[in-house]
This record gives structure tokens, sequence and C-alpha cells, in this order.
């Protein structure tokens, strides 16, 4: 690929970076890199710092983020952390050509505590609804915002990773998301030509839209994420933010000897897409409520995981300390049953 070098200084150290010339069609291959299912493999095992970014301000939904979170994660064995974040409540104007510099900041000061603590880090882009909504009108926004982030991380050690969209949904379907994206996604790699991104279908994510996910043939070094909440009668039972009546509590798992079952095929449709387009799939989500039984939720989380390891999939659980945590703030411990079935056989 013809490009220059620019010359960065990241954490006082110097960085040589190639540029790829504006406008210019390039080709991404493991060449550039490591193969890219290693990468993906890098990622292990992982937990979504849930709650505190994607909320509209940090500290509305009740949590913050804290230093001591990274070593708590990190020590117990965890890989990396998935960070949620609400960049749409944070624009400059209106026209969303800037995000303001203050969050600016607090995003990085995160990112940079969680490398410190040889954690890696998948960022994304949370509850932009107004995409949804508007996927025409918003493209530019996502590309702006896109354009910000890419130029604030830029020079970071490819322990991070980008994550395009969160859970394309509603008027934004899977085929326009095709169409989207890939613009997006040359943007970014005007400045990370060798960074990992993660990149999604519609359908909130959902593992049947993977068929539908077009990712440039060019472009080798994508992930394909998934998020997997099923059965959603027994994970989201009694969620009370769903705008539609939530399911009723009560929902135990597995309901029927057939559950497991129809879940391991889930999981070896997914991995048989893997094999067939050749690309390595992260789970970035899945995880219980915490109003249905722990005894259940154990035996679910025990099944996801396993699941995921027998694929070799990285994954990140949903999430850290909040509705479906794993992590007790008030007492400051670990719901240890949870966190069992999470680590099994981990290093």
């Amino acid at each position: 690929m013809n490009s220059k070098l620019i010359v960065a200084v990241a954490g006082g150290i110097v960085l040589c970076v190639p540029v790829i010339p504006r406008g210019e069609m390039t080709t991404i291959t493991a060449a550039d890199t490591e193969d890219v299912f290693q990468t993906a493999r890098r990622l292990g095992r992982g937990i979504n710092l849930g709650n505190m970014l994607e909320a509209p301000n940090e500290g509305d939904w009740g949590v913050r983020f804290d230093d001591s979170f990274p070593s708590l994660i990190r020590d117990v064995g965890f890989d990396h952390v998935r960070i949620p974040i609400r960049w749409s409540a944070h624009l400059v104007d209106p026209q969303a050509t800037s995000i303001r510099p203050a969050f600016l900041r607090r995003v990085r000061e995160v990112v940079d505590q969680c490398l410190a603590h040889d954690l890696r880090v998948v960022l994304n882009v949370h509850h932009f609804n107004e995409i949804h909504e508007d996927p025409a009108g918003q493209t530019k926004t996502l590309q702006n915002i896109w354009t910000c982030i890419a130029r604030e991380f830029f020079g970071y050690p490819n322990q991070l990773y980008f994550e395009l969209l969160n859970e394309p949904h509603g008027k934004l379907t899977t085929q326009q998301w095709n169409q989207m994206f890939p613009q997006i996604l040359q943007q970014i790699r005007q400045r990370h030509p060798t960074r990992c991104v993660i990149v999604g279908p519609g359908e909130w994510n959902s593992h049947r839209e993977l068929p539908q996910l077009r990712l440039p043939v060019e472009d080798r070094l994508l992930i394909a994420t998934c998020h997997y909440y099923h059965p959603f009668e027994f994970t989201h039972q009694g969620a009370e933010w769903l705008e539609a009546s939530p399911p009723p509590v009560g929902r135990r798992f597995p309901a029927s000897r057939q559950e497991p079952a129809y879940i391991a095929e889930d999981f070896e449709n997914i991995a048989r897409w893997s094999r067939r387009h050749q690309r390595p799939v992260y789970i970035g989500e899945f995880g219980s409520y915490s109003k249905a039984p722990m005894h259940d939720r154990v035996r679910w989380t025990e099944l996801i995981s396993r699941q995921a390891q027998k694929h070799s999939f990285s994954w990140a659980y949903w999430e850290f300390c909040s509705g479906f945590g794993v992590y007790d703030r008030k007492n400051r411990s670990w719901k240890h049953e949870l966190l069992q079935k999470l680590m099994l056989n981990s290093n």
C-alpha cells in the first residue's frame, strides 16, 4: 500500500505510524499485522463497563468509572473491557463537527487506566439513538464522531479496538448499514491502517443477521460481532426499561430439555458463518438480568461461556456492576457464582 510515515509521541514512546492518503482505496491484509483471528482471540474474556459512559451523563445511571475498576477486573482474570460510550450526548454543535474536549479527556482517562492495567479495550459508539430513527440524516454525524475518535486515539497501540456502532436496529437495517459503514471505516483507516475494527449486523447485532452482513473483502482486519440474550424471556425478565411490557418475572432456565440444544445450535451456526467467511467473531454482549433466579442465571452463564470457549470466540459479559452485573459495588465483592462460570478454565 502507498503510504507515508507520521512520527507521533504517545505516552513518551515515539511511534512511526503509516497514514493512507485521503481518497485512496486500500487493501488491508493480514500481512500488515498479526493474523486477525489471533488478534481477536487476544481479547479473550471481557466485561462491559456498562451504565457509565453510555448514560446521558456519567453518573446519571448510578455508576461512575472508578480508578479501582481496572485492577479489580484484571486481577480475577479478565483480558479486556468493552467501553460503551454515548458520544452523541456530548457534541459541541448540532452539526456534530466536534466532541466536547472535557468528555474526550474523560474517555481518554478511562482508556488509559485500562490499558495501563494490561487490559485490552474495545471502544464503541453506543446509544446513538438518532441514527436508528433517521439513518440518512445522521450518517454524517456518525462519520464526524468517528473522525474525532480516530484523531483523539491516533498513535495508540493495537491493544485498543474500535467498534463502529452498537446494535443497529429500527430504520437502520442491515442492508442500509452495509451501505453506510464502509465509508466510515475508510475514514478510520486514514489514521489507523492496522487497527482491528469490530462490525456487527442489524436487528440489535443479532446472530441471525450475520448472513446479511457484508464486510469489505479488501479489509481483512475486521472482527464480526453479535450479541446473545436468548431466551429473551429469561434474560430480560422484569426489565423495567423496556418500552413494551417486559417479560414477566419467574421464567426459569432451562424451561425445557431442548433449550440448551437450541443455544448450542445457535453457536454452531455462528461458527459455521465464521468458517465460511474467514472472519473471527466476538460475542460483544451476553448476560441475564438480576430479577432472574441466581441459580438459573449461573446455569445460563455457564452454558454461554462454554459455547463461546468451544468455538474460540472472544466475549464480553454484560456487565460489570449494575443490573446484570457480576460485581457488587455496595459490598465490594464479586458475585462468585457467576464469576466462577465466566472464568471456567481461565489462566
